[in-house]
């Protein structure tokens, strides 16, 4: 269907008055709108095909050459990107993605002075480190150590550059083989603020290995949470095998493009993020970090098939194989290839070495195709698996599953012990609140937890509108008009807010707008179930349309 949609709509566009038929399109305008449309659709590979065919018939188009980097970077065409990033600031078109292109290029041909003179190079929040690093790295490859550990003295910097710029030092280190000077540096940070980066726990293991203190290289991976990188650390460590961070500025500077991109691309995807996670790529193909990053922001960025392409690369034997496994079941559920992701999740939860994350991620799969009972029973295993170490948001995962499938009695429990040990949540206070009003049961606790949840996030439409529910399920509709009109304002788009909304007005004699709030809800695609009984009350008022459907009387 998409598809015929597709094909519809170019005709459409590439139609033409009948006098005017004789006159083919020019090639560089119908390449344009292929190329368009391939990139309406995310497939950039296309898309960068089509624009860099409208170039050559207008070379000089630089709308048409920034289109055509954007999809190139986004694709992962590096010839194209390099060519066209020249290109762009040449004619003062570029911009910092431009540059980092233009960097990497300079850097993989060990052309010091080019890399040295790149302008417009990143500088603002997290960048700001790329201009000292990478003139550290530069320096390294003329052979200048000392030069380059000066830029990156971490005393003259402060805060997350201090961080970055303290990695890249110990790094340079490890690549003089200054074991003994990079190896405190690596242990301070993994005891510190990066306990969890695994690359830095096994670059430190390394330089300790090196520097002929093999014991305790293997007590640093030990003391990292499970992962299969650090396992794959451990078993190489074993043969005597070294453990290398950067060995060379094309790698240190990969390694930098990767975690800005990480950092940058944590809360919400940005176009910068992209730029540094393929530059990565660009530099350092051989390393599989660089394309799990960069599979990850393109995920995240909507771009689901690139980033499938992108974890394609990285190697079986890569120490990143099984992260970036999972990570191609995430890209193939966006897909909605169901069948290969759940194989995927499957296959990573039933491993030998598998551990409460990959039953919680085939738990998150199966809820996100409402198979609640399944997802429950994953939840179990996970929680199972993690002991005394399972958290609150475990339970309240398996209580919301049991809830979903209609199981209150083991879901009453696990919610009540994620409220437990999570007290202050408003999530949960709200859900089991909800859940306890849904069942008539226990309204004066149900309606308790649901104002504590409102106090402590007051602008969240969905609690909002659980609390008006609550003043609508206890009779007061007066109160609950006005603080479903606050969840409406908050969440315009939802149905059931609507639906609630047009209940209250009914009850307080505001007809016609009930009528509209149902109208509204009904047309914000309802679940099937929400659906019918909204036809109902257009049809027959809220009366005639919940006689049949009343509540269980309240409960104690």
């Amino acid at each position: 269907m998409r598809a015929f949609l597709v094909a519809a709509s170019l005709a459409a566009l590439l139609a033409v008055p009948a006098l005017a038929a004789q006159r083919p399109a020019p090639p560089s305008s119908h390449n344009y709108i292929l190329g368009r449309f391939a990139d309406a659709d995310n497939r950039p590979d296309d898309a960068a095909r089509y624009y860099d065919a409208a170039l050559k018939a207008d070379p000089g188009d630089t709308t048409l050459q920034r289109r055509a980097f954007d999809a190139a970077l986004a694709g992962g065409d590096e010839r194209l990107a390099v060519g066209l990033a020249r290109d762009l600031d040449a004619a003062r078109a570029g911009d910092a993605a431009t540059a980092l292109v233009r960097l990497a290029d300079a850097v993989k041909r060990r052309d010091w002075a080019a890399a040295a003179a790149v302008k417009g190079l990143p500088d603002v929040g997290y960048a700001a480190v790329v201009a000292p690093v990478t003139q550290a790295w530069i320096a390294v490859g003329r052979g200048d150590v000392d030069g380059a550990l000066a830029l990156v003295d971490p005393a003259k910097f402060a805060g997350v550059a201090k961080s970055y710029v303290t990695e890249h030092r110990a790094m340079i280190l490890a690549a003089a083989r200054r074991y003994a000077d990079a190896a405190p540096l690596f242990v301070a940070m993994v005891a510190d603020e990066a306990k969890n980066v695994d690359r830095l726990r096994i670059a430190g293991a390394g330089s300790l290995a090196a520097a002929h203190k093999v014991d305790e290289a293997k007590a640093l991976l030990a003391a990292g949470d499970p992962d299969p990188a650090l396992d794959a650390a451990a078993k190489r460590l074993a043969h005597g095998e070294p453990l290398a961070a950067a060995t060379e500025p094309r790698q240190g500077l990969a390694w930098l493009m990767t975690r800005l991109a990480g950092d940058l691309s944590r809360e919400k995807p940005v176009s910068l993020a992209l730029a540094f996670a393929r530059t990565a790529t660009f530099l350092a193909p051989d390393l599989g970090e660089t394309w799990l990053i960069a599979g990850d922001v393109l995920l995240r960025g909507g771009r689901a098939e690139a980033a499938l392409a992108a974890f394609g690369h990285v190697g079986p034997r890569d120490p990143v194989a099984a992260t970036a496994e999972v990570h191609r079941g995430l890209a193939l559920a966006e897909l909605d290839r169901n069948d290969e992701a759940r194989r995927v999740f499957e296959r990573a939860a039933t491993a030998r070495e598998a551990t409460a994350d990959d039953w919680q991620r085939l738990g998150d799969f199966e809820r996100k195709l409402n198979n609640h009972a399944a997802a429950a029973e994953d939840y179990g295993k996970a929680i199972a698996l993690a002991g005394d170490k399972a958290g609150w948001a475990l339970y309240f995962l398996r209580g919301a599953a049991y809830e979903q499938a209609g199981d209150w009695a083991r879901a009453e429990p696990d919610l009540r012990r994620a409220l437990a040990l999570q007290p202050d949540d408003p999530t949960v206070l709200n859900y089991l609140g909800y859940a306890l009003l849904d069942r008539g049961q226990k309204l004066a606790e149900a309606q308790a937890l649901i104002a504590t949840a409102a106090k402590l996030r007051p602008d969240d439409g969905f609690i909002a509108d659980s609390l008006g529910w609550a003043w609508f399920r206890s009779g007061d509709f007066a109160r609950a008009v006005a603080q479903l009109e606050i969840a409406a304002r908050l969440e315009p788009g939802d149905a059931t807010i609507n639906d609630h909304l047009g209940d209250a007005y009914w009850r307080v004699g505001r007809r016609l707008e009930a009528r509209f709030r149902w109208r509204a809800a009904a047309d914000l695609s309802p679940e099937p179930a929400e659906a019918k009984l909204l036809a109902k009350k257009l049809d027959f008022g809220l009366d005639v349309a919940t006689a049949d459907t009343a509540p269980p009387p309240p409960k104690p």
